[in-house]
């Protein structure tokens, strides 16, 4: 039986798979018990587990942390493939249940869809089809990690004490191939600001996640009309709409509403965070220092004299994505992708310089280098092959600002599953997969890995 045969008749099969993992609601937490990242998150590994033991492929949980999934239970695989069973929160906005794998009009949606369950069934199913029609030279494993949305610790945990294969993709970006992705830096600003009388704002917060361009952000302010506040957002620049609400005690929530986007993609959201803050600078001057580091749509950071790129890795990008204040303490919290010419200690020093200018302390400040392989590497020219050969289409490796498994694995890149030009909404509402999308998927991991069997020794 041929693969397209295969997909052809395992779709169904394939979509109700992901609906299973679909309908965990696997977003990580604290740890509970005998869960290192939350029960969800574990409760996803062991059903990635599941699928897999009934497709006939060897799993088992490592330490609660990871699922581990080969083709064969000997040798020492050759190849490596990581993905990830966890996801960020749903967000506002969504039409269908974001924790169900709907599919309407040949369109898939839910949470994880496309980022990253779906990839991860794609993987299972060609790894039972490989299994089932081919005798590989080397073994294969999937590593499914719980943490990746939250900063990788569960792959951490594995690599301190087990061996990698030695060539390794994740199918958690784009095509055709990353082989460069920027470094990621992220950290908090902080202030104290003083009590104002009679007219103020009593606390204000936003965003879900560190990751992701929050969609909603909210304040509530005392001794303000609703006909005050809306003269106020007239005002603001921002393409957010604002809302509000008369509570007790003279007290109005605000809240924003704009569109979530990956933090790596600023440009493809609207940040109500920042939104929130260009509003409030209105009500109270002490928040124009707020806005004069992080004015709303300074995607690049020129405000804070951080924008840099280079030809290799492209432009800085910055996204301001939490924001809590009490009354007095402010504090926001940013994520930055930053390319290949700039160091974390450069970055750094440029950050307190730009926010010490505003009376911000810089705290927690937290940075990863970017990570770069070998255009001319065996595994990145395979894959661009096999890229080529399913698409028809010419291509070359390419850099992210998103930071996936592979980043600070030597020799590591990404392999799909976005495709250029198509928004699937990755972390935003409505996040989707159409069904041809889902088989070429799963037709570019099974050729990878037969092809990478033909050519390594």
């Amino acid at each position: 039986m041929s693969f397209d045969t295969f997909l052809n008749n395992e779709i169904n099969n394939m979509i109700n798979s992901l609906d299973r993992l679909v309908s965990i609601p696997s977003v990580g937490t604290e740890a509970v018990n005998d869960a290192p990242f939350g029960q969800e998150a574990l409760k996803a590994l062991e059903e990635v587990a599941a699928i897999a033991s009934e497709l006939g492929l060897h799993a088992s949980i490592y330490h609660n942390r990871v699922a581990v999934i080969d083709l064969y239970d000997s040798p020492f695989p050759s190849v490596g493939i990581l993905a990830h069973a966890d996801v960020v929160p749903a967000g506002n906005g969504w039409v269908h249940p974001p924790f169900r794998a709907t599919l309407e009009e040949e369109t898939i949606y839910g949470r994880g869809v496309i980022d990253n369950k779906g990839p991860v069934i794609s993987v299972l199913y060609a790894m039972m089809y490989i299994k089932n029609n081919h005798k590989l030279k080397n073994n294969i494993r999937l590593i499914v990690g719980s943490d990746e949305e939250k900063g990788s610790s569960d792959l951490s945990y594995y690599l301190s004490r087990e061996k990698l294969p030695e060539y390794v993709f994740t199918p958690d970006a784009n095509y055709p191939v990353i082989n460069t992705e920027k470094g990621r830096a992220t950290g908090t600003f902080m202030k104290i600001f003083n009590k104002t009388q009679r007219k103020y704002i009593i606390n204000a917060s936003g965003g879900t996640v560190i990751n992701a361009v929050p969609d909603r952000a909210y304040a509530d302010v005392c001794g303000y009309s609703i006909t005050e506040l809306e003269a106020f957002a007239a005002k603001c620049k921002a393409d957010v709409k604002f809302t509000f609400q008369s509570k007790d005690n003279n007290i109005i929530t605000i809240c924003a509403i704009g569109k979530s986007a990956h933090a790596s993609l600023p440009a493809t959201g609207e940040n109500s965070v920042t939104a929130l803050c260009e509003l409030m600078s209105k009500i109270d001057k002490q928040w124009e220092s707020v806005c004069n580091v992080c004015p709303h749509g300074d995607i690049y950071g020129q405000a804070l004299n951080i924008n840099t790129e280079d030809e290799i890795s492209g432009k800085l990008t910055y996204a301001f994505d939490l924001l809590s204040f009490d009354g007095e303490k402010f504090k926001g919290t940013f994520d930055i992708r930053y390319p290949v010419c700039l160091t974390k200690d450069i970055l750094k020093e440029k950050l307190e310089k730009g926010f010490a200018e505003y009376g911000f302390e810089l705290i927690d400040y937290s940075a990863s280098n970017p990570h770069h392989t070998d255009a001319d590497s065996i595994l990145v020219k395979t894959l661009l092959d096999v890229y080529e050969s399913v698409t028809g289409t010419r291509a070359e490796a390419m850099a992210v600002g998103g930071g996936t498994y592979a980043h600070g694995i030597s020799g590591a890149v990404a392999f799909g599953p976005e495709l250029q030009g198509i928004d699937n909404r990755i972390h935003g509402a409505e996040e989707f997969i159409t069904v041809e999308h889902f088989k070429l998927n799963t037709k570019m991991m099974y050729k990878a890995v037969t092809e990478l069997d033909k050519r390594l020794n």
